[in-house]
């Protein structure tokens, strides 16, 4: 369940021709939010690929459903087979994994930092995005 107070991120991802969206967070209503809407149309048409919504936490959706109906997307979470070019880490959390682009060497940790000797911080990231911020490190 998200905090309360808590500032929220998401990633945008091209693999190939798919487009990925980790734990989406939509503009709000103006013109940051039709701007957002015609970039991901335009980018819908020029990747003409699958689109995948991912989700760091199955009880944190945020506004993954309303992005699945704007792009035709499944909705991912953790226990079903990842997209093509993604690999789901487990976290510390039970309710939470972190996903891994090897193409990107991107880490999105969703809420929990990688901890010392993890499977998470053992990864070659050149990037890590979170799915809240700002964090901090231990």
């Amino acid at each position: 369940m998200a905090d309360a107070g808590v500032e929220r991120a998401s990633a945008y991802l091209e693999h190939g021709s798919a487009m990925l969206l980790v734990d989406p967070v939509l503009p709000p209503p103006g013109d940051d939010l039709d701007r957002f809407q015609r970039a991901i149309a335009r980018d819908l048409e020029r990747l003409a690929g699958p689109v995948h919504v991912l989700l760091t936490r199955a009880d944190d959706p945020r506004d993954s459903r309303a992005l699945a109906a704007m792009t035709g997307a499944g909705i991912w979470t953790a226990g079903r087979p990842e997209p093509p070019g993604i690999r789901a880490i487990p976290t510390a959390d039970a309710g939470e994994v972190g996903l891994w682009s090897r193409e990107h060497a991107a880490l999105m940790p969703g809420r929990a930092l990688p901890a010392p000797g993890t499977a998470m911080a053992a990864l070659p990231a050149r990037v890590v995005i979170p799915s809240v911020g700002p964090m901090r490190g231990a």
